[in-house]
């Protein structure tokens, strides 16, 4: 995996929504600590790659104290909203991010925004690699239906809705993120 194609997905895929995409080390057993270090934007990207953060970007880093938009979260309550999905799941998921949390658009456009999924996976290895998500179909299976989209989850911002998918590997934890603003 290269910077320059990983950033190029992370941009096709990701910059047009209302999404947050950053990796941080992984420095413990316990992952949940190390997502939350990455939305709380106490760590940066290990290996200096793209992060996008829309909130950075425009200021409003930090609401009353808090990480904008993220709710002050114990690992412990992290991990309460957060089940395990497949690789391939959480491929989809990010596919969906880009259309915005509906079923997926036309096929041709379908497979240019996996491609970009699979490339943003791809950097964290295809061994040892587990990925959890917050949506509410995902407490029941790890391969939830998602041809209609993604229809419940369990908040972890301020928003009244937010989806999102953490992945973790030996020695990186990517957490990508979508939010519904209304």
């Amino acid at each position: 995996m290269n910077q320059p194609a990983w950033e190029a997905a992370v941009l096709r895929l990701l910059d047009d929504v209302y999404a947050f995409a950053a990796t941080g080390p992984r420095t413990r057993a316990d992952w949940q600590s190390d997502a939350l270090a990455v939305m709380n934007r106490t760590v940066d990207d290990p290996r200096g790659w793209i992060t996008l953060d829309y909130d950075r970007t425009n200021g409003e880093l930090e609401l009353n104290g808090l990480p904008f938009p993220f709710l002050p979260l114990s690992p412990e309550l992290l991990a309460g909203r957060m089940h395990p999905v497949t690789i391939e799941t959480a491929a989809r998921l990010l596919v969906i991010m880009t259309y915005e949390w509906q079923r997926i658009g036309p096929e041709d456009a379908a497979v240019d925004a996996t491609a970009d999924a699979r490339t943003l996976l791809g950097r964290y290895g295809d061994r040892d690699v587990s990925c959890y998500t917050n949506i509410s179909a995902a407490q029941t299976s790890p391969s939830p239906d998602l041809t209609t989209g993604v229809t419940g989850w369990m908040p972890v911002s301020s928003y009244d809705g937010d989806f999102g998918v953490v992945v973790v590997s030996p020695e990186e934890v990517g957490v990508f993120w979508s939010f519904d603003a209304r």
